[in-house]
This record gives C-alpha cells, structure tokens and sequence, in this order.
C-alpha cells in the first residue's frame, strides 16, 4: 500500500512550482531604454538595485545602472558597472562614452580623453555624435592642459582591477504569511481502491489531509560573475530557500542549489545590435530536505545557444539547447530516474515590460522498476514584470505536463497510466524603501489535476516580507 501515497517526486514537483529566483534571460538596459526625468531617477536606482543577482552578468543591464548612476553624481560606482559592460561587450559605444565622463569625474581626463578618441575613430558613429564627441575632447584636453598630464589615476587603476575580476551579487527575503495547504495534500477526503470484489472507498486519516497555517520563509541569492576574453563571462550562483511553520512542523522544507554558466560569444559586437549569438554550457546540483529528511538530489547538465533580435523598443532573445539530469530519491530508490529533453526560451524587453518564456521538454526514464514507469514530461514557464507606482510588480505561472508509460498501480482506477496537469501563479509587488531594501507581498495558487484522485492538489497562500539586496 505504500505506493499509494503521494511519493517524494509529486512533492518535488509540487515545491519546483513554488516562485524561485531563477535567472532572468533579459534585464533592464538590454532594449536601450532612455534615463527618466531626475525625479524619478532614484527610485529607478532602487528598481535596478534589486535585480543585480538575476542581471550583473548582462552589459546592457551594467551599462544602462552605469549611466544612471553617472546621472546622480554617483561616478565612481559608475565607472565600477560601466567597465564591467565593457568587458562583456567592448562595443557598447554609449557605454565608452558614459565610462569617460565617470572617469573625467573622477580626476582622469587623460583615460576619458583616450577612451572617446576610440569611440570617434569608428566609421558607424553619426555626425551628431562626432560633434558631440569633439566638443567633449575639446573639454577633456583644456582640463589636462590646465592639470598636471599623467597616466590613469589611481583610482580607475584600482576600478580596472576589481572589474576584471569576480563580482558579486546577493539577496537576503524574510517573509511571513499564511498557506492554506502546507503539507500539499490531496483534496479528496476520501480514496477509492479497486478490487476484485469492486470498488471500495476509505476516508484518509486527518495526517493525509491539507493543513493551513501560518509560516515564514528565509530566501537567499548569491551571483558572481567574471568576464572572460573575446566577450564571455563565467557565472557561479547559489540559492537556498527554507520554510518553517508551527502548524505542521512535518512539511518544513529546506531547498538548495548551486551551479555555473559559461558563456561566450559567437561572433563580433556591432554597435546597435549587441552581442549577437552567444552560447554556454552549465551545470546546477540541488538538494531539498522534507520534514527533516532528504527528499531529492538532482545534477543537471545543460547547453544552448541564443541570439538577439531588434525592432524598435522591443529587443528578445531567442534560445534553443540539450539538457539531462539525473535524479535521486534518498527515501524511495525506486523512483530515481535520468532525464534528457529539449528547452527552449524567448526572453524580451518591451519598453518598461519584461517577458521571459521557458520551456522543457522530455523523457524520464526510470533506473528500475517504479509506479507508471517513463514519464513523458512538459513544463512551461511565463514570467513578466514591470514598474509601477515606483515599485515592481511581477507575474510567473508555472504550466506542467506529466503522462506515465505505465499503470500507477492496479487497485487505482484499474491500473490506469497517469496524468498530471498542474497550473502555480504568483503575483508579486516590491517597493523601495532604502538604498538596497524593499518591502513586498505575493499572492501564490496551486492547482494540481490528475486522472487519479489521489493527486489533486489545491492550494494558496499569502506573504509579506522584505528583502535586502547587495552588490554593484
């Protein structure tokens, strides 16, 4: 009868569903979005702050804040972001040109006088900006001229150091709040087992029923990054995640995960479409700990390749790749399994609104024997966001796809193959109180289908919290 309950991967695959801080494939910056008015400049920063985990590896992310900064007097972070935008991307020339004024700034004419000379020798800058670029020469020179000349300041040689080097980002979320389903249990109050002599039904015990309560979740980030020659970049991250609750201290979970992402570019910058295609090769392990115990341990191995596409103020980031994985399941052996599949995604920047589109698709093959033997799966991903009224709203729904090869079991349903269809929404909205801290709440549904009652699953629940973010 043991196979009869909701096994460890249901409760995997129920927890995946939950909103995580999975990387951002397109961020801020990347369209070429215009600075706002100055009113409106400060809590853009507090916006831009918080998503240096998901974004520090994009140049356009680095050279947009890096411009901002430039705007609000603040050169010398300036500077830090827009040669690490340089780095990823040496033909950003709105960068080099923003990356002059913040080294003007800050006492070295002589750097920003070279660095505009380059931008002025390319053959694709239009007259407008030539005149633009010689009157700030004229400016730069006059400044040296007046000063003792030398070579960089100190300080950029410092900046340039640090900047070639890893940086890294970090948040740290509190949140308190209520969910109606914490040990995500079946909605029936009742399970029907098929047996020779008919149907029979048993009302399950109250420990197999939905328990609603009060928690508190603790979520952490961590992103470093370090540029690489020729435009590529080397990505580490973690993140862990845990929840606690007096009502059913028996679905405590404790989630980590780990990995990094090599990119490279796939051929040369040009100045107004970016990087083009790039391609990279990662590797994530994660673990998660269920009512004191190890549930699941996953490697995972993935490659692919994107591109970018501009039109007007709208630029997307088509991608295609391989992955597999393989999966353990410490408490019930029997249902480990390697997963192959494809993934694609589509991740664009429209005006203020962020979109980003994933999806996966394959087969998990079983390693022995288990309870509806291969799975075919499919898992869909939409994530939005966008300012509003000086915060953050976002959206993320969460669509999966699971037929069995084979029967469940033969007293359900008379050894029906099953299938799961799950839908999770989460809405969210953040809003800057200081330099680096936000408050926020979200509003979470589950909603899980299967043709085996056994796995319906329903749920909601309803945080607020706050959360602190660090880096450059």
């Amino acid at each position: 009868m043991s196979r009869l309950r909701i096994g460890p991967s249901a409760l995997v695959a129920v927890l995946a569903a939950l909103p995580g801080s999975g990387a951002w494939a397109a961020c801020p910056g990347d369209a070429g979005e215009r600075l706002p008015a100055p009113g409106e400049r400060q809590a853009l920063e507090s916006s831009l702050a918080a998503l240096a985990t998901e974004c520090g590896g994009h140049a356009g992310y680095l050279a947009y804040r890096g411009a901002l900064l430039n705007a609000l007097g603040r050169h010398d972070q300036a500077a830090l972001l827009l040669e690490q935008a340089l780095l990823l991307d040496p033909g950003l020339a709105g960068a080099q040109i923003d990356y002059a004024e913040a080294l003007a700034a800050l006492g070295d004419p002589a750097s920003a006088a070279a660095m505009l000379r380059d931008v002025a020798s390319r053959p694709d800058v239009p007259a407008p900006l030539q005149s633009r670029l010689a009157r700030m020469l004229s400016a730069l020179e006059t400044r040296q001229r007046a000063g003792a000349p030398g070579a960089r300041s100190a300080r950029a040689d410092e900046d340039g150091q640090r900047a070639a080097g890893w940086h890294g980002t970090g948040t740290l979320a509190l949140k308190l709040g209520t969910d109606g389903n914490l040990n995500n249990a079946p909605t029936s109050a009742v399970l029907t087992l098929t047996l020779p002599g008919g149907d029979a039904v048993f009302q399950l015990a109250d420990r197999f029923r939905p328990r609603a309560g009060a928690a508190a979740r603790l979520e952490g980030a961590g992103q470093w990054v370090r540029p690489t020659e020729g435009g590529g970049a080397l990505q580490l991250y973690a993140d862990a995640r845990s929840r606690t609750s007096p009502s059913a201290s028996e679905a405590n979970y404790r989630q980590l995960q780990a990995g990094g992402v090599w990119n490279t570019a796939l051929g040369p910058s040009r100045v107004g479409i970016g990087s083009g295609a790039a391609a990279s090769l990662g590797v994530n392990i994660s673990q998660l700990r269920y009512g004191g115990a190890d549930l699941y341990r996953a490697e995972r191995l993935t490659a692919s390749r994107d591109w970018r596409v501009r039109g007007g103020r709208t630029e997307c980031r088509p991608s295609a790749g391989l992955e597999g994985e393989s999966r353990h399941y410490p408490s019930a052996a029997e249902l480990d399994g390697r997963f192959f599949g494809l993934n694609a995604g589509l991740a664009c920047n429209a005006g203020v609104n962020r979109v980003v589109l994933t999806l996966r698709a394959g087969v998990d093959t079983a390693r022995a024997e288990r309870p509806g033997g291969k799975q075919r799966q499919a898992d869909l991903r939409l994530v939005w966001q966008r300012p509003l009224a000086g915060g953050r709203l976002g959206a993320d729904l969460h669509w999966y796809r699971q037929r069995d090869a084979d029967g469940y079991s033969p007293l359900l349903d008379n050894g029906a193959a099953r299938r799961i269809g799950r839908a999770a929404l989460s809405l969210e909205y953040s809003y800057p109180i200081a330099p680096g801290w936000s408050v926020l709440g979200s509003l979470e549904r589950l909603e899980q289908r299967s043709n085996l009652g056994l796995f319906d699953i329903f749920g909601r629940a309803f945080y607020v919290g706050v959360r602190w973010t660090s880096g450059r």
